[in-house]
């Protein structure tokens, strides 16, 4: 004790060590949580962020409970605090996320398709197309109002002043004839 600093800070230990040991942990986490907060918010741009930094600065201390004394969990949980909050202004800056854009609603654009796969999906859509005309005319007109116009069977029936069993044996006869005049390997176009 060579000055009256040595005491004070030994009394301050002395005092904080029952507390701590009488709530442990758990009881310390809970008495110094709504300090680090208003100490985080000081550092961080929101309060969600100071109260996102403390939660992370407490789960960080865990590393230590077992490590450390508990006299010197404090000075560590505010320099785990100190280096979170450093954290995430970095991670503010480097990211830019204020400047993100989101692509949510955004259509984007799927991967083009080599030449040789759109000379196929051509030809396979010209054959499609002559098939589709080579249909009966009622068949054709109920396979186009359903594939085209994505109308239901009541609808096209009701359209064509046809019954709806109609409409389903016109667009069975449009399929077989179809796949077999294009082939099952374009079935899915069907």
């Amino acid at each position: 004790m060579a000055n009256g600093h040595d005491n004070v800070l030994s009394v301050t230990l002395q005092d904080d060590q029952p507390r701590i040991e009488a709530g442990g942990f758990d009881g310390f986490l809970r008495d110094e949580y709504r300090g680090l907060v208003q100490f985080l918010r000081r550092r961080t741009a929101t309060e969600q962020d100071a109260e996102d930094a403390a939660q992370e600065s407490l789960t960080r201390l865990l590393r230590y409970k077992e490590s450390e004394p508990a006299s010197a969990w404090k000075p560590l949980l505010y320099r785990i605090a100190t280096n979170v909050a450093n954290d995430q202004s970095r991670i503010v800056v480097t990211h830019r996320t204020d400047k993100h854009v989101s692509l949510e609603n955004q259509e984007v654009a799927a991967e083009a398709p080599t030449p040789e796969q759109q000379a196929v999906r051509d030809q396979e859509i010209a054959r499609l197309t002559r098939a589709i005309l080579q249909l009966p005319p009622k068949c054709q007109r109920v396979y186009l109002l359903k594939r085209m116009h994505d109308l239901s069977r009541a609808q096209i029936a009701k359209r064509c002043g046809i019954s709806v069993k109609m409409v389903e044996k016109h667009l069975a006869t449009a399929l077989v004839q179809l796949r077999r005049r294009v082939g099952d390997e374009a079935s899915g176009a069907f």
